[in-house]
C-alpha cells in the first residue's frame, strides 16, 4: 500500500509539473504515438525494487493509455541479460552501466547519437553524457544515457550521535573529535568494506585537489604522466586516512570478527551492517536493536533508496542522514559521476516507443522528480549547481568525472594505495 501511495504521489507531482505553464522542461505529447495501436514494453533492471522508475512509467502510461510498460527485475543481471539480448527475449529497454567498446551489451544496444532530433536530450547535463560517449570508427557514439549523477559521501547514524550528545561533524577537526568520543564509548566510529572504504571516503578529496587546482591543466597532466613528485599533491588526504586507521577509528578486522559486518562489497550487505540486521540460520535477517553499531559509513548517495526500504521492511528506528564526508578543513568535497544508465534494445519491435519514453524521462521536470525519488543528482544542466545548493558546498570543492578522468596507471596506483591504507 505504501509503495502504491508513493508512486501515485510522484505521478501527481510529475503531472502537475507538466501541466504548468513553465517553458523549460515541459514535455510535449507525441500525437502520432498517442493515436497508435496498443503496445506493451518491457524494461529490465538489476534491483528488485525501482520505485522511482515505476513512478515515471506510471505517469508516462497515464499520458499514453495505449502504452503499457513493465519493469522486470533480472537476477545475475550481466550474464542473464547478455543471454536475453542475444536471444531477443522480451527486452525493449534495459538499465545498464556505461556501455563501452568492450561491453557485452554493445552488439545489442541502439546507438543513440544517430537518432538526431528523434531523441531529445536538450535538458540533460553535457558533462554526464560525455562520460557515456566514446569514439567508434572516428565518430562519437553513445549507447546509453545516464539516469542522473552519483555522489560519494557518508551516512551518519544520528541515533548513536544523539545518545552521546554529539552533533553531525561539518569538518575534519569535528570528525576526529566525534570519532574519539565514539571510540571512548566502545564504538569503531568509521566502518565499511576495506575494498571500497578508502575510495568512498577520500576519492572526492583527491579529485578536488586536481580539478580545483590553481594550475588545473598542469596538475592534471602531471598526475596522468605520474611525474616525479606527484605523490606530494595527495599527501594530505592519504595521511588523514592513515591517521584514522592508526587511531583505531577504522578497524575492519575487528568489525568483521566481532559483528560479521561488511564482509561483502554489496549495497545489501552495507545496509544490513549499518542497520544491525542479523542473519538467521534459515538465511533471513532480523533486527537486533534500534541504535546500531555503525556511526559513520562512507557510501554513495543513491544507497539511501535501499537503506530506506530496509529500514521500513525491518521496522528500524535508527535515524540517519547523508552528508559529504567531512575530511577537509572546510568540510566535504563533492564529486559527480554518472549513475547507471538506460539503453534501448536495437532489435526491439518497439524502438519508437522506447525513444519516446526516454524523451519523457529526460525532460527536465520529470528527471528532477525521478532523481529526487532515486536519491541521485538529476541529469539536467544545473547538476553541479544542484550539488552546491543541496550540500551547501562552495564551487571550489565541487568537481565532476569529466575533469579528472585518470589514465589507468594513476587510478590503479591510487586505488591500491587507498585500499592498502584502509587495511592498515
Amino acid at each position: 500500500m505504501k509503495k502504491t501511495t508513493s508512486i501515485l504521489l510522484c505521478c501527481a507531482m510529475i503531472l502537475a509539473l507538466l501541466s504548468g505553464c513553465g517553458q523549460s522542461g515541459e514535455y510535449k505529447i507525441n500525437k502520432d504515438l498517442a493515436k497508435a495501436e496498443s503496445v506493451k514494453l518491457n524494461l529490465t533492471g538489476s534491483t528488485p525494487s525501482f520505485k522511482a522508475m515505476e513512478s515515471v512509467i506510471a505517469s508516462f502510461c497515464k499520458l499514453y493509455p495505449n502504452c503499457t510498460i513493465n519493469y522486470e527485475y533480472v537476477q545475475d543481471y550481466d550474464k542473464s541479460m547478455t543471454t536475453r539480448l542475444k536471444n531477443n527475449d522480451n527486452v525493449d529497454m534495459f538499465i545498464t552501466k556505461n556501455i563501452t567498446a568492450s561491453s557485452d551489451f554493445l552488439p545489442y544496444a541502439m546507438e543513440l547519437k544517430g537518432l538526431g532530433d528523434k531523441l531529445n536530450l536538450a535538458d540533460t547535463y553535457e558533462g554526464l553524457l560525455r562520460n557515456f560517449t566514446f569514439s567508434e570508427n572516428g565518430a562519437d557514439v553513445m549507447y546509453a544515457v545516464p539516469l542522473g549523477g552519483e555522489v560519494r559521501g557518508m551516512y551518519v547514524n544520528t541515533t548513536i550521535l544523539k545518545s552521546l550528545n554529539l552533533s553531525v561533524p561539518t569538518n575534519y577537526s569535528e570528525l576526529l573529535s566525534c570519532c574519539q568520543t565514539l571510540k571512548d564509548a566502545g564504538y569503531v566510529p568509521l566502518q565499511g568494506n576495506p575494498g571500497s572504504f578508502g575510495q568512498l571516503l577520500m576519492y572526492p578529496y583527491v579529485c578536488s585537489l586536481i580539478a580545483n587546482s590553481s594550475d588545473y591543466q598542469g596538475t592534471y597532466d602531471k598526475v596522468n604522466s605520474c611525474a616525479s613528485g606527484v605523490s606530494e599533491i595527495f599527501r594530505e588526504p592519504v595521511s588523514r586516512l592513515y591517521d584514522m586507521v592508526k587511531n583505531g577509528y577504522y578497524n575492519y578486522k575487528y568489525v568483521e570478527k566481532t559483528y560479521g559486518y561488511f564482509k561483502e562489497s554489496t549495497d545489501e550487505n552495507s545496509v544490513q551492517s549499518f542497520l544491525g540486521l542479523e542473519k538467521k540460520d534459515d538465511g533471513s535477517y532480523v533486527k537486533t536493536d534500534d541504535v546500531g553499531k555503525v556511526a559513520f559509513m562512507p557510501a554513495t548517495m543513491s544507497l539511501k533508496s535501499v537503506l530506506d526500504k530496509a529500514k521500513e521492511d525491518y521496522h528500524s528506528a535508527i535515524e540517519y542522514q547523508f552528508i559529504l564526508s567531512p575530511v577537509g578543513d572546510k568540510g566535504g568535497f563533492a564529486y559527480l559521476s554518472p549513475a547507471s544508465g538506460i539503453a534501448i534494445n536495437k532489435n526491439s519491435p518497439n524502438t519508437a516507443w522506447a525513444v519516446e519514453f526516454m524523451n519523457y524521462l529526460f525532460s527536465k521536470d520529470v528527471n528532477k522528480a525521478f532523481a529526487a525519488e532515486q536519491n541521485i543528482i538529476s541529469n539536467t544542466p544545473d547538476a553541479l549547481e544542484t550539488i552546491s545548493s543541496t550540500f551547501s558546498v562552495s564551487s571550489d570543492r565541487v568537481c565532476q568525472l569529466g575533469q579528472v578522468t585518470f589514465k589507468y596507471v594513476f587510478y590503479d596506483v591510487m586505488k591500491k594505495a587507498l585500499t592498502t591504507v584502509s587495511k592498515g
